[in-house]
């Protein structure tokens, strides 16, 4: 199975429903293509017990540009231009380097697509999400993958996509993420350029079915290749207004010095007069360390959260829970959840509480709000994380 179709992921592939043959010419399909955008200004502030870290803001605005060209026999071009440019900044402890101090701009996405009948092929710079593989949006720039995907859904209420993932593009060159990719020796506070994963990429097949009335099942291989082997399978079944769900993740390093290791999870859920009610479970076993995939979208875990992701789920002999509620007053959309990540190393242990709020003011103009509190085992580690987002759509 190692060369065989683990080529690489991508639930973002949408199949068009209209003529694969839409525009009669190639310049019609470019005077045909559609234009759409974003418009950014985030708000980021921290605030740390630790004496040796000083609480921090950055201030940063900018945003994308999106075109993509009308089908012509089958084929579609399209690209995205990201930007962003740090307003203000008050963070000598340096906590936003990685993340949202980025000054300048990056062609995130800049790929090749055609469709025939019910295969879709897209290969190039593009934005990924499966389970394994998923780039964040939560900073000014959102992470993106050079990938060569095929996607088909012949099969009954089942979409397979497979392909191969050769470079990921993190928010900021300062971000490292080893053992996928490493340090950027000419980094310099710019967006993230796109950098080789592993020493030959990932290969991956992602397979997503509804055959069964009421349960959506999904199941991703992706070998990193002379890094590990992942897999991840999920079933969730809805009942009325309820539902049951459970999840498995597979890490078995190439490395004989790192222990294979798993994870699983179970979560329910109900709505109760409008108010969604949710309660998750994750237990890693105690061998070694579970590898989540790549990409800090790629939290597909129960027990996920805003701060911290919920990254300490995948330590090994790790116990986390969570519970929440969501409720939605007309335009404002709100949840909160409280998390606990029960870790086996002393002092280790952290609970943490996240609010989530957003108001849509209209089809394009929508602003969010993010506030984390973490208490931490560990004398003097306590934080606290503000994140505000406006974000206008055009």
């Amino acid at each position: 199975m190692k060369k065989f179709a683990k080529i690489s992921l991508i639930a973002s592939i949408a199949i068009s429903s209209s003529s694969l043959f839409a525009a009669e010419s190639i310049s019609e399909a470019f005077t045909n293509g559609k234009f759409k955008g974003e418009l950014k200004s985030f708000y980021y502030a921290q605030t740390f017990d630790s004496p040796s870290k000083k609480d921090s803001s950055i201030w940063a605005n900018g945003g994308s540009f999106n075109y993509v060209t009308d089908s012509y026999k089958g084929i579609k071009l399209g690209g995205t231009f990201q930007t962003s440019h740090v307003t203000s900044i008050d963070d000598d402890s340096s906590v936003t380097k990685s993340t949202m101090d980025a000054q300048g701009s990056v062609l995130s996405e800049a790929y090749f697509q055609y469709n025939l009948n019910n295969t879709t092929f897209k290969g190039g710079r593009q934005f990924v999400k499966t389970p394994l593989l998923a780039g964040s949006g939560s900073r000014l720039i959102k992470e993106s993958f050079e990938a060569y995907l095929l996607a088909n859904t012949d099969i009954p209420n089942t979409t397979i996509v497979a392909g191969k993932v050769t470079k990921y593009q993190q928010r900021t060159d300062f971000t490292t993420t080893a053992p996928f990719t490493s340090t950027n020796a000419s980094a310099n506070g710019g967006p993230g350029e796109f950098e080789k994963i592993g020493t030959d990429g990932i290969n991956t097949i992602y397979i997503k079915n509804t055959s069964i009335p009421n349960l959506t099942a999904q199941f991703q291989y992706a070998d990193a290749v002379d890094i590990a082997d992942l897999i991840y399978v999920d079933a969730k079944y809805n009942f009325g207004p309820a539902y049951v769900a459970a999840q498995y993740y597979d890490t078995n390093y190439d490395a004989s010095t790192s222990q294979d290791s798993s994870m699983y999870g179970l979560k329910i859920g109900a709505k109760i007069q409008d108010i969604n009610l949710f309660a998750g479970y994750t237990s890693t076993d105690d061998d070694g360390d579970v590898v989540r995939g790549l990409g800090q979208g790629a939290y597909a875990q129960y027990t996920a959260t805003t701060k911290t992701a919920g990254a300490n789920a995948f330590k090994a002999g790790t116990d986390s829970w969570q519970i929440g509620a969501g409720y939605t007053f007309d335009k404002l959309k709100t949840k909160l959840r409280y998390s606990q990540f029960d870790q086996p190393t002393a002092n280790a242990d952290l609970d943490e509480v996240t609010l989530n709020l957003q108001y849509t003011f209209n089809k394009n103009l929508k602003v969010q709000l993010d506030y984390s509190i973490l208490d931490y085992e560990a004398a003097n580690s306590d934080a606290t994380d503000l994140r505000t987002r406006l974000i206008y759509s055009y």
